[in-house]
């Protein structure tokens, strides 16, 4: 428990066994990040929230084979990379 204590609280200069009160600069440091952890994790958990009720994860393939169409039809390629060689007709 001792070498939490020293990771979360600066190599052991707070904690229980220390009666060193945290400056302002180290409250507004973990006040930031304890703000942007639940800015970030709630806006995941919308997010998300979003994604299911606009029933965007019930089909995966109509949407991977969107990109397809009759010109770029689907497991055929069709780009390459300047002077290399084409490996479709080998």
């Amino acid at each position: 428990m001792t070498a939490l204590w020293q990771l979360l609280f600066a190599a052991g200069r707070y904690g229980p066994d220390h009666d060193a009160p945290l400056s302002g600069a180290d409250l507004a440091l973990f006040a930031t990040v304890v703000g942007s952890m639940l800015l970030f994790g709630g806006g995941a958990v919308l997010a998300l929230g979003w994604a299911f009720k606009n029933r965007q994860f019930e089909n995966f393939d109509r949407g991977a084979n969107s990109i397809f169409d009759a010109d770029e039809p689907v497991g055929e390629p069709t780009d390459a990379f300047p002077g290399a060689r084409d490996r479709r007709r080998a």
